[in-house]
């Protein structure tokens, strides 16, 4: 931390514990730490922020209980930043909607959205020709105020005509909203894989990691009846922010012939 970062930051204030803008302070430095780093000494935030060893002490226990700090016995206090965590039982679900279900604040960034001629990986997994019109968006996400994922999804063009015009809502509302809302499109299944893979530089300094850390690369197809392929999307999360649970279970017999 900034030796200099406490020096006359608190302000004697009723409305306002100490406790509470020492708190709000340090979570503006966690925002910027990696996951592990130590916290100062109490002694050292007492005489940083002017602030007691209680003052102290409460605030840190404040971030153990949010979950964005870990005291190690005999050790200290260290930076630990709640992961947020993709459930399969939510895959036909936005992603706004399932963060909401677990209490975080997501917000969603478009970053582009183009028509493009679609490379020759995307049509194998759209299952449509070479060089057809793809509608191409890339999206950066945040939870709780974090970047934790980079999403670049490709839709055929053809199936939504005068897409350009949803830029805007893409902000608000989710991509799949959009697909079964405004062009009566049912999802009704999704192929999904995921890997561990070292950050892309592209994506590293949008999610505010090294190129080469660790992500959770995640590649989807999204269907609607009949087996027609309306998405395909790639996905960076990062890897010290993301888990993924996954739904085990035994096939019934009459699957497994």
């Amino acid at each position: 931390m900034n030796r200099e970062l406490g020096q006359n930051v608190l302000e004697k204030r009723k409305d306002i514990p100490l406790y509470k803008q020492l708190k709000a302070a340090l979570m503006v430095w966690i925002q910027e730490s990696e996951n592990g780093t130590s916290l100062p000494t109490e002694e050292e935030l007492c005489r940083q922020f002017g602030v007691s060893r209680q003052t102290v002490r409460q605030a840190v226990l404040e971030l153990v209980d949010d979950g964005l700090v870990t005291r190690r016995p005999g050790q200290g206090s260290f930076v630990r930043k709640k992961k947020i965590s993709r459930d399969t039982r939510w895959a036909l679900e936005d992603f706004n909607r399932e963060m909401r279900f677990h209490g975080l604040a997501p917000e969603t960034i478009v970053l582009s959205l183009t028509l493009e001629k679609s490379l020759d990986f995307v049509s194998r997994q759209l299952n449509i020709a070479k060089q057809e019109e793809v509608v191409v968006i890339r999206r950066q996400r945040f939870v709780d105020g974090w970047p934790v994922v980079i999403q670049q999804s490709y839709l055929p063009s053809r199936l939504f005509p005068d897409f350009a015009s949803k830029q805007k809502d893409l902000e608000t509302r989710s991509l799949h909203a959009i697909i079964e809302q405004d062009y009566h499109y049912l999802l009704q299944s999704a192929e999904r894989t995921v890997e561990a893979i070292p950050a892309p530089t592209r994506e590293a300094e949008l999610l505010k990691i090294a190129p080469g850390s660790p992500v959770l690369y995640s590649t989807s197809v999204w269907k609607i009846e009949d087996e027609v392929c309306v998405e395909f999307v790639l996905e960076w999360y990062r890897g010290d922010r993301s888990q993924f649970n996954i739904q085990l279970g035994r096939k019934r017999e009459s699957e497994a012939r």
